[in-house]
């Protein structure tokens, strides 16, 4: 009985991992009234991790992720893009990304 229960476990955290490759034109094309709610939050790791954010200018933010939900004002203003419901409670995430002289020095995500 032990056995199936951790054959069970294994299994459903298995099946629990949401994370999904990044992919630009589906990021800016992202609706949240749609079916795929949860695709930017689901996109949002892989594109932290493996797209090296760090050092990267605003423009080049903005080709990769369109314009930020943020209503920046000035070039030094940092970048908000909606990522849609965490996939815990009703909490609603964000990707956070900090710019020092034009340029990215530190990205986050939350669920708020």
């Amino acid at each position: 009985m032990k056995f199936i229960l951790t054959i069970f476990l294994i299994l459903l955290s298995l099946s629990s991992c949401t994370d999904i490759s990044f992919n630009s034109k589906k990021w800016k094309s992202w609706d949240i009234r749609e079916s795929e709610t949860n695709l930017r939050w689901d996109m949002a790791n892989d594109l932290i991790e493996n797209y090296n954010l760090k050092g990267k200018t605003q423009s080049e933010i903005i080709d990769l992720l369109g314009k930020p939900e943020s209503n920046v004002q000035n070039p030094s203003d940092d970048y908000y893009y909606d990522l849609g419901p965490c996939r815990r409670g009703i909490d609603f995430g964000s990707l956070n990304i900090v710019f020092k002289n034009g340029r990215v020095i530190k990205i986050e995500k939350n669920c708020n």
